[in-house]
């Protein structure tokens, strides 16, 4: 009886030392310069998991049915939290991002479900899988082009943050397994625990004035405040892209290096803070729109399409290039060109 104590005891302290770790996260993610919504984001994600985290504690703190079941119905909802949150901070592109958060908000459906319909279990557990399996895969494929390197090298660390919390979710979700519940719960504690720390040191290392989401972005250097090397390597670049790399079929970070004859991390740290982009798909992007712009302020080329111009300059369809031109520009193609060639 006395271990059993010891052992309840133990895992309110570890419960306890991972809540106190995200109340300082929250303080410190509110204090920083990224959106407002990041930071809601965040910190309803905190909310949900430490809901979580103590709905499924032992009976120690002898929480009355009501108490538990809102601890429960609060915790249901972070698959959704941590879809919202991962799409804000590690895609750069968020068209998509509903599609995420509509696949947590079913999971976190199921979730509430599922007690009174045991039934759905199975599918819960199926979607659980691809959900958090297909997470992992698009952190992991688009970090190949990503350019901030705190935000590139937490990527492998997310993938197995989302393992260990899918795995962690269906532990405490499930009877299906001998060990006993003072082990599960154990086990529970010291998994988020570790988890919290290990994203508590990398937010504290990263900088996250450059962040998605910032709301005041910093300058980039001027000429006089880069070195001499820097600026040799930011010409370098702009004369390959002025050259046409950008025409290069499957162009990448490392393929660029090589033609700039210096390292690779030096050249995504050039791109990101020196010329202002968070990815490198942007960067290609943006020469790319701007070969079009120049295309359809052209006389010559006033009968050549849009459609076109937009395999011209590397596009693979016309839907993703009147996007990025709209971004680019606020103006369709067709209105750019209308308004280039009207004159003064």
């Amino acid at each position: 009886m006395a271990n059993r104590v010891e052992l309840e005891a133990l895992d309110i302290a570890l419960r306890g030392a991972a809540t106190g770790i995200c109340v300082v996260q929250v303080a410190l993610f509110w204090a920083s310069r990224i959106t407002l919504q990041a930071r809601l984001a965040y910190v309803m994600l905190v909310i949900t998991l430490c809901a979580r985290l103590w709905s499924t504690t032992p009976l120690a703190l002898d929480l009355d049915g009501a108490a538990h079941l809102v601890l429960r119905s609060i915790g249901a909802f972070t698959p959704v939290c941590v879809a919202w949150f991962l799409v804000l901070i590690f895609l750069d592109d968020r068209r998509h991002g509903w599609v995420w958060l509509l696949s947590g908000a079913l999971i976190s459906v199921q979730l509430l479900v599922v007690p009174h319909v045991p039934a759905l279990l199975p599918l819960l557990q199926a979607h659980g899988v691809l959900h958090y399996g297909a997470l992992i895969g698009l952190f992991l494929w688009t970090g190949r082009g990503d350019l901030q390197d705190a935000r590139r090298k937490m990527r492998p660390l997310i993938a197995w943050f989302l393992l260990v919390f899918a795995v962690g979710m269906s532990l405490t979700s499930t009877r299906f397994f001998d060990a006993p519940p003072m082990d599960l719960a154990l086990g529970h504690s010291v998994a988020f625990l570790l988890n919290s720390v290990v994203f508590a040191v990398w937010a504290l290392k990263a900088n996250i004035d450059h962040w998605p989401g910032e709301t005041e972005p910093l300058a980039a250097p001027s000429p006089v405040q880069r070195s001499q090397e820097q600026s040799l390597l930011i010409r370098r670049i702009q004369s390959e892209m002025q050259a046409g790399v950008w025409q290069v079929e499957g162009l990448t970070v490392g393929a660029l290096a090589q033609r700039v004859k210096a390292p690779e991390h030096q050249v995504r740290r050039a791109i990101n803070q020196e010329l202002g982009h968070r990815n490198f798909a942007s960067f290609i992007n943006a020469a790319r729109i701007d070969a079009a712009k120049a295309r359809l302020s052209a006389p010559e080329a006033a009968e050549q399409s849009i459609q076109e111009i937009a395999y011209d300059v590397g596009f693979a369809s016309l839907g993703p290039f009147n996007r990025a031109f709209r971004e680019a520009t606020g103006l369709s193609p067709t209105d750019y060109r209308k308004q280039a060639l009207s004159g003064p």
